[in-house]
């Protein structure tokens, strides 16, 4: 069941590797229009309205959202001011993320440590101002035999290990992650409704930023495993 289900899915027969064009498989996704300029951080977006995918799979937009990405300097004081915002203590999720070798975008498996995971892939600037990022997954109850298969078609760029405490503000999904390697960070994921444009999710962003102390000097680029890639070669 599952070997016929993913199989089918490198092959393109549900659209997703044959849109996107994965690397070897065939790895390539329009690049997402860059939001307009401001001076502080990320978005992955989700403005677009989903298409009949099951009738004309090629015609699928990709859902997106509005991310902002910073260093954490008192873990503690944080997680209080999520706390209060979400009035919740959070929901603590172990992940391992395997990234895979891609010509352009980012393909990983998160594994949930809990015999499910997700195959994502996504795109967007490395900026630390608004980015646009369009992203697509695809779930999975078998995130070992996937990982072998990835692996051996793509091969492995690198893997991030964290604890992630997630708050829901409105909106807004909360990551509070310590990383293996890297230590603590914070990420602000606006889910975008339908109607609402790229900049409102901005404003979104910006006001859980200030609510939350988060100072545009602690935002930071790329994702995790760019960044334990840039350490490996600093030291």
């Amino acid at each position: 069941m599952w070997l016929s289900r993913h199989s089918a899915l490198l092959c393109g027969r549900f659209g997703f590797f044959s849109r996107l064009r994965l690397c070897a498989v065939s790895c390539s996704q329009t690049a997402a229009g860059a939001p307009p300029q401001r001076d502080c951080f990320a978005v992955k977006s989700s403005t677009d309205t989903q298409t009949d995918s099951s009738r004309n799979p090629q015609n699928r937009v990709m859902p997106s959202n509005v991310e902002i990405k910073a260093k954490v300097s008192d873990l503690t004081q944080f997680a209080e001011k999520a706390a209060q915002l979400s009035q919740s203590e959070g929901t603590i999720i172990r992940q391992q993320d395997t990234f895979f070798n891609c010509s352009q975008g980012r393909l990983k498996l998160r594994d949930f440590m809990n015999e499910s995971g997700q195959l994502i892939f996504y795109e967007r600037p490395d900026t630390d101002g608004p980015k646009l990022s369009r992203y697509s997954i695809s779930p999975t109850n078998d995130p070992p035999s996937l990982r072998a298969v990835l692996s051996d078609a793509l091969g492995v760029k690198g893997e991030v290990r964290k604890e992630r405490r997630l708050f829901m503000i409105g909106q807004t999904r909360v990551h509070l992650d310590t990383v293996e390697g890297l230590g603590n960070y914070m990420e602000l994921e606006v889910v975008m409704r339908p109607e609402q444009t790229v900049e409102e999710g901005q404003r979104v962003a910006e006001d859980l930023m200030e609510k939350l102390g988060v100072s545009k000097e602690s935002l930071v680029t790329g994702a995790y495993m760019d960044l334990l890639l840039k350490g490996r070669k600093e030291t």
